[in-house]
């Protein structure tokens, strides 16, 4: 590892990248831990026999300094060894800092992202979705925290799972592509299975697990978790930006929309819960734009509120 790099880190001007070429590099081998704390060790030698300097020169980073201009050696020894001690220390602290620092992605209504995480699992959120994730994965495993839907390609690990925790229950993969859709808000749970294998634990009953194989999806019903096969694909092509549903009946159907814009459906006109209906729409339309269409095939009236935050259906 370049020692310029090294010294960034130590000196807190490191990016998020740096800071995972680190944090691989001193799983590669032991010796690079070593590495790490005499230049470690060196680096606080430096800051405990020149912090006048530090004070007085500010016209290059620390970093700079010490790679560049190399400052007075002779000055070091007295100090070099008081460094050393404290550095292991140091060194412990700031990695578990770096392990332990989440990143928060709450994707707006309407909206949908896409995001890498540092094992290369790539995560697509659906709107109003939330997903917190480390910016490194430290020696306890992978572990990210969704609230929402998302959409999961996992990087294959054997020696450390991936584990989706929700309010709900938890889903374990070793390298496979899922969805889960767990909205705190709706107070439910499904999953779906595309390739590999999952397990899935009721966070409520710790009797209640399960594992999916290929093309099979999972939900959590009065309290239990029920297994079911995928018959319609289409459903997860939100990560597209498209709305899909096939037969679905008209009260179901709002529901979904209104996870996607934020907004509360409600349905006065009761005849409506008679009718199903089948179409794929963009998400990035609007809602008053899938209520014209649907109203084509059957006759409904739509008010908003004055706040905005809800659409009464009659």
């Amino acid at each position: 590892m370049e020692k310029i790099t090294l010294y960034k880190f130590f000196a807190g001007e490191a990016s998020e990248n740096d800071k995972a070429r680190i944090k691989a590099w001193l799983e590669e081998d032991d010796a690079h831990r070593q590495q790490l704390l005499d230049e470690r060790a060196y680096f606080d030698a430096v800051l405990l026999a020149d912090d006048a300097v530090l004070e007085n020169d500010r016209r290059h980073s620390l970093s700079y300094r010490l790679i560049h201009e190399g400052w007075r050696v002779g000055r070091w020894a007295a100090v070099l060894v008081l460094a050393f001690v404290g550095s292991y220390w140091l060194l412990e602290h700031q990695y578990r800092t770096v392990d332990k620092a989440l990143n928060v992605v709450s994707v707006p209504p309407g909206q949908r992202t896409e995001l890498l995480l540092a094992d290369g699992t790539k995560v697509y959120l659906n709107a109003g979705s939330t997903l917190s994730y480390p910016s490194i994965f430290g020696d306890e495993g992978r572990q990210v925290e969704l609230d929402g839907e998302a959409y999961f390609e996992v990087t294959k690990d054997e020696s450390k799972p991936f584990v989706v925790h929700t309010q709900m229950c938890d889903v374990e993969v070793l390298g496979t592509k899922f969805n889960v859709e767990a909205y705190s808000e709706l107070n439910s749970f499904s999953a779906a299975l595309m390739e590999g294998r999952v397990k899935v634990d009721n966070n409520y009953r710790s009797s209640d697990v399960v594992y999916l194989s290929p093309n099979q999806k999972v939900r959590l019903k009065g309290g239990e978790l029920a297994v079911d096969a995928i018959e319609d694909y289409d459903v997860y092509r939100w990560r597209e930006g498209l709305i899909c549903f096939t037969n679905e009946n008209f009260v179901d159907l709002m529901k979904r929309i209104e996870k996607y814009y934020g907004v509360k459906l409600v349905v006065e006109n009761q005849e409506l819960a008679k009718h199903s209906f089948s179409g794929k729409f963009r998400i990035s339309d609007g809602v008053r734009n899938l209520l014209r269409v649907l109203r084509r095939d059957v006759r409904f009236e739509y008010e908003l509120s004055k706040d905005g935050d809800t659409i009464y259906i009659r």
